[in-house]
């Protein structure tokens, strides 16, 4: 997962796009791409926000988690104007879009949990293997120990 910095850059100019597409009088199925670029930059900082930290690049816990709420709250003043402006083209537009990033969602969360579970099977035969070939070289050491 990208850094927290990058997470933000990404979100920032994807809402600059938006916010440029509706000043221009842009619709709202022209912009997919670039929402699309927002919503999972959004999903990715928050989900970032939420997780234990360690330290990394020389911060400390607190000065990560306070970089990282400070790009959560700047993302969920993006998200309500974003809204507030869905609201006055479409008033279904903001519910539709909150639906189509929580099928989004879950269908990242399915995918993660294919992908864990992939290679938690693939640990398991690779462990399996390598126990079988081990078993079989010492049955094979000791057989030609005590056959002549």
């Amino acid at each position: 997962m990208p850094d927290p910095a990058t997470l933000i850059a990404v979100a920032t100019s994807a809402y600059q796009l938006i916010s440029k597409g509706f000043a221009a009088g842009r619709e709202l199925e022209s912009m997919t791409k670039d929402l699309s670029r927002w919503v999972g930059a959004c999903h990715d900082l928050e989900r970032n926000h939420g997780k234990a930290k360690s330290r990394r690049w020389n911060k400390t816990v607190e000065e990560e988690a306070l970089e990282t709420w400070a790009h959560v709250r700047q993302v969920r003043k993006q998200r309500e104007s974003i809204r507030l402006r869905l609201l006055s083209v479409d008033p279904n537009a903001w519910n539709q879009l909150l639906r189509i990033e929580a099928d989004i969602r879950k269908a990242r969360i399915a995918e993660e949990e294919a992908r864990r579970k992939r290679r938690e099977e693939i640990t398991l035969w690779c462990v399996a293997v390598a126990a079988a070939g081990l078993l079989l070289g010492l049955v094979v050491f000791v057989l030609s120990r005590l056959l002549p």
